[in-house]
């Protein structure tokens, strides 16, 4: 019987030569990317060191790493200790476009592809959704960030519950509803908002969407036409980034410190901006609060120059020192220019896609109308079942409970972090939310990045939410893991790092 083939070891692919006004650093991943994809490049196939490969085709090898980190994060190769990097033998958008990318290469006479009618197109072919491929992995690895425990969240009660709206004299929820949300469920979230976010509200004020996404699609839609430049947090959200990326405005990146949005510096690069993006409870990723006084200038700004504040709620109500800080949209001055966004994803589990802005009077109409249009109407009959879960006081029985247990795995993350990353990474006090960021003290991000995946540990890079440089850093989260599995998870970073 002959010997099974090994899969080749490829050392160097001729991969033509940059376009015009493409970065190196785009065109080695595109090159690698569609290498991979057209079956030049295997499963399996081993890929020279960044070193190597950054002699081969002289380019420094910042490039070739951070051009092997995109591919890494987005599930084409993987790295393992003692093998080297390899591509994936399943690949995340195999049967998506490894079609399209062979038939280029097979049948290079074909004629060239027509321009796409939208520049949506080829904007949304730039980018990758950041968090795509983690939130449909198998199983939970410690530390990817932005989960919560769905562990913990009392399912036989939610079933219950749904039990109830089917019986067959309620049956009318399962017809279409109102675009702006059942009346219930948004008389439950003006409830919940004055007592838990600060912010005095009408119910018919609240419009329900399916997520904080789409919300800031319809902001983007309805009040930055053309290319109106909008404010984005540098560190900032990378799903709110490349969203506002893909809708074709000018994206104004504004640095963020330990007191929040610099407003000053926002100030002086785009005064006359339509709309900022902002995480002012709980910044994203930092963990910064906004300062009173940035609070106020910000509030100032928007009125002076006629502009709107999208303020994400982001893990407001996870804060373990002390109670959550009133919501922006709380402040007297706020309730012309900001729209507040929460979602119910991360406070019970991510497929309820149930979320909701808070709306300025003079923009509720249009919005009701585009939501309406673009997607008729949020999920029915778990707009119900919430608005019964949140009257009855599962919600707030939820949220505490859950805020305890999170506030005891910080603790236990904390320690355990002291107790063995000593010269590896320093983790700050975790004051609130489901993951924290924290410094990275090895030299080498993307290659520590790469350690940590070949050790069966997920995380993002700091880099992955920057713009501009910043010191080397690893946003980690800990709250769907057990004491005992944190500790034996914290343990293999450190023995990974220590290679």
């Amino acid at each position: 019987m002959p010997a099974e083939k090994s899969p080749p070891q490829v050392i160097f692919l001729p991969l033509g030569t940059p376009e015009p006004g493409v970065s190196l650093q785009r065109w080695l991943y595109e090159a690698l990317r569609g290498a991979i994809l057209g079956g030049r490049l295997p499963a399996g196939s081993k890929l020279p060191s960044t070193r190597a490969l950054a002699e081969h085709y002289k380019l420094a090898r910042g490039t070739a790493q951070a051009a092997y980190q995109q591919l890494l994060s987005e599930g084409y190769l993987e790295a393992q200790t003692g093998s080297g990097t390899r591509v994936c033998a399943v690949l995340p958008d195999a049967t998506l476009n490894a079609g399209y990318v062979r038939r280029k290469i097979v049948a290079p006479q074909e004629a060239p592809r027509t321009p796409p009618a939208s520049p949506w197109v080829e904007r949304l072919e730039a980018i990758t959704p950041i968090f795509a491929r983690h939130s449909v992995m198998p199983g939970l690895r410690p530390f990817f960030p932005h989960r919560g425990d769905i562990q913990a969240f009392p399912v036989d009660l939610w079933r219950k519950l749904h039990i109830q709206q089917l019986r067959a004299s309620r049956l009318s929820i399962l017809l279409d509803s109102d675009p702006g949300g059942l009346p219930a469920l948004r008389e439950a979230i003006a409830g919940y908002l004055a007592i838990a976010r600060g912010v005095q509200v009408p119910a018919e004020r609240i419009l329900i969407l399916s997520s904080v996404q789409q919300g800031l699609d319809l902001c983007l839609r309805l009040l930055a036409p053309g290319n109106a430049q909008v404010w984005m947090e540098d560190p900032g959200y990378p799903g709110a980034r490349q969203l506002i990326d893909v809708s074709g405005v000018t994206r104004v990146d504004v640095p963020v410190d330990a007191y929040g949005l610099q407003v000053e510096e926002g100030v002086r690069l785009a005064p006359d901006a339509r709309l900022a993006y902002v995480t002012p409870s709980r910044q994203a990723p930092l963990g910064s609060e906004l300062s009173p006084a940035r609070r106020l200038a910000l509030l100032q700004w928007a009125a002076q120059h006629g502009s709107y504040i999208f303020e994400d709620d982001y893990d407001s109500e996870y804060r373990f020192i002390a109670k959550p800080i009133p919501a922006l949209r709380s402040m007297p001055a706020a309730e012309q220019s900001v729209i507040l966004a929460g979602t119910f994803s991360k406070l019970l589990f991510p497929s309820i896609r149930l979320a909701y802005l808070v709306l300025p009077a003079h923009l509720l109409e249009s919005f009701t109308r585009a939501a309406a249009l673009m997607s008729r109407h949020a999920n029915s009959l778990s707009q119900a079942v919430l608005a019964d879960f949140i009257h009855e006081g599962h919600f707030d029985r939820h949220v505490r409970r859950m805020r305890k247990i999170y506030a005891a795995r910080a603790e236990a993350f904390a320690e355990s972090a002291q107790r063995h990353w000593q010269g590896l990474i320093d983790v700050p006090e975790i004051r609130a939310g489901l993951d924290i960021t924290c410094n990275l003290q090895v030299n080498d991000e993307q290659a520590a990045f790469a350690r940590l995946q070949a050790a069966g540990i997920d995380s993002m890079p700091l880099a992955r939410y920057c713009v501009l440089p910043r010191e080397a850093g690893l946003v980690l989260g800990f709250a769907p893991y057990a004491e005992r599995a944190i500790d034996d998870a914290v343990r293999a970073v450190a023995r990974a790092l220590k290679r």
